[in-house]
């Protein structure tokens, strides 16, 4: 069964995450000019990565076709959940090397069908670690290696930088990468920090994405009461 996609905080991933980040840190149009739009693309995109990195904790949201995932994250921890067309959908939480994963009946159904046994419950969180393969795979929507090894482009990596817009109220440079038909844009933020804010593609393998709440506190609490164990592999 495919696992790869999250639709809105649900209820239960909301009580796991306790606080949410502060969007005290987020780029606004009363922020100062950073610069930034001085630099050449490649730059940009470095610096846009590296920043939202340091920033230690923001809120993703991703969208492809067929896909959604709505989640908090920090180099340690993950909340949220990820949607999977006519797969149905599941809420994660990570914290360290633990997570657990909470499906509906759909996809609860489609696991537990592939594993050959009950492993998965609707009402119910299963628990394993990052050396569970099952449940690696699972956490790998929550994408933390944006905050351990930030992204950087290839020096022969043909980008092109656009004029300074206002996406979702803030203003920002696109970097944009085009070829065979399709594009992909990055939006850095020009005032305050210069925060990577957005990605719009046409790819079929990237999703649209939009980072926010750059810095507050991700505040996952583990899942309270009787939970599965995962099943080893």
């Amino acid at each position: 069964m495919s696992l790869t996609a999250c639709n809105g905080d649900s209820d239960a991933a909301k009580s796991a995450a306790g606080s949410t980040p502060s969007e005290a840190a987020k780029a606004s149009p009363a922020a100062e000019p950073n610069g930034i739009d001085k630099l050449s693309a490649k730059e940009i995109y470095d610096t846009g990565m590296k920043t939202n990195a340091e920033a230690g904790s923001f809120h993703e949201k991703m969208e492809r076709e067929g896909t959604k995932s709505d989640l908090r994250l920090s180099a340690t921890e993950c909340v949220g959940s990820v949607e999977i067309t006519k797969k149905g959908s599941f809420e994660i939480i990570r914290k360290g090397k633990d997570i657990w994963a909470r499906p509906d009946s759909t996809f609860a159904e489609g696991l537990n069908s592939a594993l050959g046994e009950k492993a998965f419950s609707t009402t119910k969180w299963t628990h394993g670690t990052s050396s569970n393969a099952l449940m690696k795979k699972l956490a790998s929507w929550c994408h933390q290696e944006q905050l351990t090894d930030p992204d950087t482009l290839d020096a022969d990596t043909k980008v092109t930088k656009g004029k300074v817009t206002t996406v979702d109220g803030q203003q920002a440079v696109p970097v944009v990468l085009a070829e065979k038909g399709e594009s992909v844009t990055w939006y850095v933020a020009t005032t305050g920090k210069p925060y990577f804010i957005k990605v719009d593609s046409t790819r079929d393998d990237m999703q649209d994405r939009t980072n926010s709440d750059f810095g507050g506190a991700v505040g996952v609490k583990v899942p309270s009461g009787a939970v599965l164990e995962a099943p080893a592999g």
